[in-house]
């Protein structure tokens, strides 16, 4: 029995001096070349130059704050938030909790892409006079926020908890249907000008913010505006002069415009605070390689930044999303960097397409207004097209009845009801009102 028992345990202890060895050499398996790039694009953060309206964007729930007070209510929100180990005291704008402070209203919106938001508030204008009682210097506040050139956020990720605390988001699209609302009221000067000004502050944040939900919601900016511009011009003689501000607005994108590198940037920034948490808890070490946890990060992420994305923004191509890493035998040491990564993976490639689609539709807008001053027939305007409006990938076409231009939409769908095509349309709605001809 004492010859079985010490077998047993010579048996146990060289399957631990086994598990040990394995586990050494899973921790030194070289990491490809290719994720350490993508690891150093993703680190060597862009600059943001400019000047930064974060602080007009996380006081945008509250009137009657001068730029002073809403820069030193900012700071206070951050000193907040480096004094508390897990940020849960600042979950949101300490003002927002006012009384008298705004809060999105759900009859205020035209859905979640904001498709047809004329005909939307033009059925019904009562719901949304209602929608934006006592909005107005949110929406003036909105413009200003135009002006501003990035919003990169003072808070730094934490590793646990919020990561990190947002905006008020549904406040800063709460304006595209008010400026349907003045349209069909008649001041239609008035709805152009805020239409270009929010397509303004669309193209500010795709490229200016510090997480991927600015990009996103920027570009969601850009597309709403854009397609309430489209709709509301159409109904407009050809030559209706525009405000000054929509000359800026209005141009197609560039490629930096639509970039998601430094969204990308700041959501690595986030998981990086999060594994550096999660590696100093008892026992994590066991099951996390930090470093082999963070190349893997990046190699979820780092397609976003590069010149294989510029050239494909450049070009209108799908942009070069990597497939997630493979499970390797690094991966033996790192369980729990591995899984995590392999559940981030699949969520990245949805939104690569959005900003694309967004200079799409902003061409298609530059398409429409030019094809509608030309004195030919559109069919044969279209092979004139300048080639600002279109890409050598996704060339404006003409409807099967002829009634839109459009292109093939890249992103997913947001809803059962979203059209496969980017269109703008050529002929104004027989159920328009009369409103901006008067």
């Amino acid at each position: 029995m004492l010859k079985i028992l010490r077998g047993l345990g010579w048996t146990l202890m060289g399957l631990l001096v086994l598990a040990i060895v394995v586990w050494c050499a899973s921790r030194m398996w070289p990491i490809p070349e290719s994720r350490l790039q993508a690891q150093q694009r993703l680190e060597t953060r862009l600059p943001a130059p400019g000047r930064n309206g974060y602080a007009q964007l996380w006081t945008l729930a509250v009137d009657g704050l001068d730029a002073l007070q809403r820069e030193q209510a900012l700071a206070e929100d951050v000193r907040r938030w480096d004094a508390e180990p897990h940020g849960n005291n600042v979950t949101q704008p300490q003002h927002s909790s006012r009384p008298d402070a705004l809060h999105p209203r759900a009859s205020a919106s035209c859905g979640p892409a904001a498709g047809g938001c004329l005909a939307q508030v033009r059925a019904d204008p009562q719901r949304f006079a209602e929608a934006h009682a006592g909005h107005h210097a949110l929406h003036a506040r909105l413009e200003q926020l135009a002006e501003a050139d990035n919003f990169v956020s003072p808070f730094q990720p934490k590793g646990e908890g919020i990561l990190v605390p947002l905006p008020t988001y549904g406040l800063v699209v709460d304006a595209t249907s008010a400026r349907a609302l003045a349209y069909i009221q008649g001041d239609v000067d008035g709805a152009l000008r805020g239409s270009c000004l929010g397509l303004q502050l669309g193209r500010r944040l795709v490229p200016g913010g510090s997480s991927l939900v600015e990009s996103i919601v920027g570009a969601s900016l850009v597309q709403a505006n854009a397609q309430l511009l489209a709709d509301m011009l159409v109904e407009l003689p050809a030559d209706h002069p525009l405000p000054a501000e929509c000359a800026l607005a209005m141009q197609p994108m560039r490629a930096d415009e639509q970039s998601l590198c430094r969204a990308m940037q700041g959501e690595y920034a986030m998981s990086r605070a999060a594994i550096e948490t999660s590696s100093r808890e008892f026992g994590g070490v066991l099951v996390l390689d930090r470093s082999s946890t963070l190349a893997r990060v990046a190699g979820n992420l780092g397609w976003a930044c590069g010149a294989a994305a510029t050239a494909a923004l450049e070009a209108d191509r799908p942009l070069p999303v990597s497939a997630p890493p493979q499970r390797d035998f690094g991966c033996l040491s790192n369980i729990m960097g591995c899984v995590l990564t392999d559940i981030a993976a699949p969520a990245y490639p949805a939104y690569s397409s959005r900003t694309q689609d967004a200079a799409a539709m902003l061409r298609l807008l530059g398409a429409q207004r030019w094809l509608r001053q030309q004195a030919d027939d559109p069919s044969d305007a279209l092979q004139r097209l300048p080639a600002q409006f279109r890409s050598p990938v996704r060339a404006p076409q003409l409807s099967a009845d002829g009634s839109r231009l459009q292109v093939p939409r890249r992103s997913p769908s947001r809803s059962a009801a979203e059209s496969p095509w980017l269109s703008v349309p050529l002929q104004a709605s027989p159920a328009a009102g009369a409103t901006a001809r008067d």
